[in-house]
């Protein structure tokens, strides 16, 4: 772990209200049974082995099983105050390099808690602040179904490189010619799309899928910061799909040697099994996005 704070960059703060007391959520850091279903879960992953040593010089480690890779996450706690702050390192090789993440757990006034978690980050992290912004939320959001809370749903994280700069990744996001060149699961069909792109205005596209259904999504855009960053809602007309679901999608474009990192989050999915059936569908309209990026820097 880096202890020269001038080497560090700004760190990554976020933070969440509870309604249980300090006592249950600090407990349920410790708590080997349930997280494994909670901390670094992913939507279709399958909890395999948790480990924890819960003392000051103690560790854990948490493995889940993620398609055919096995995901590692290892720890050494520095400070455990109970109920009020955990300190630990966090890599994801036990012998690798680690960053400093702190909980701080303060009572909100109002019967719950407050919770506030710090990471310290290399400055080169920057680019990567949206995705690691997203699944600690996303694991807080965790956090509050295992201590009894509903929660504010599931969040869904991608990430995709394409071989176009992102200026032409970003008209493939924002204008409706392109969108219907991709926006939809590996073997639909794009039936069309609108986009009205201005804060407040609506976007609208519908598909055909291989056995003749159809389907329509829509949403409003929420920011617009070109080409880096669009942030939007998502809901389906049709009331079998996840009705009243509306979910918010953020995505941020970075770009490295001529090429687009991709970072997607899609938050307030209703249930486990919708994030993974949208990651499904997402992932094969991402090898559709990938061609036309492909295709537009290289006409």
């Amino acid at each position: 772990m880096r202890q020269a704070t001038d080497e560090l960059g700004a760190p990554l703060i976020v933070s969440r209200r509870f309604a249980t007391s300090r006592e249950r959520l600090f407990d349920a850091w410790f708590d080997p049974d349930s997280l494994g279903a909670w901390l670094f879960a992913t939507p279709d992953g399958v909890s395999k082995h948790v480990e924890i040593d819960a003392r000051v010089g103690g560790g854990f480690a948490v493995h889940e099983q993620r398609g055919e890779m096995l995901a590692t996450h290892f720890g050494a706690y520095l400070e455990i105050v109970r109920p009020s702050r955990i300190v630990f390192t966090l890599g994801t090789d036990r012998q690798g390099s680690s960053t400093r993440v702190a909980v701080d757990i303060e009572p909100d006034g109002a019967g719950g808690s407050a919770l506030t978690l710090t990471q310290e980050r290399d400055p080169e992290w920057a680019a990567l602040d949206a995705s690691v912004r997203a699944g600690w939320m996303g694991i807080l959001e965790g956090l509050a179904r295992a201590t009894g809370e509903p929660g504010n749903g599931h969040t869904l994280i991608l990430q995709r490189s394409f071989d176009a700069p992102r200026v032409l990744v970003w008209k493939a996001w924002t204008e409706a010619e392109h969108l219907m060149r991709w926006i939809c699961p590996a073997g639909f069909r794009v039936l069309f799309a609108e986009a009205d792109l201005r804060i407040g205005g609506k976007w609208r596209s519908g598909m055909r899928s291989p056995e003749g259904e159809e389907y329509i999504h829509a949403g409003e855009y929420l920011e617009i910061d070109p080409p880096s960053r669009l942030v939007f809602t998502h809901k389906w007309e049709r009331n079998d799909l996840e009705p009243r679901v509306t979910t918010e999608i953020t995505v941020a474009l970075n770009e490295r040697d001529g090429k687009t990192d991709m970072i997607f989050v899609q938050s307030g999915l209703g249930s486990r099994e919708s994030a993974a059936s949208h990651k499904h569908g997402w992932t094969g309209a991402f090898d559709n996005l990938a061609r036309l990026a492909s295709a537009l820097a290289n006409p």
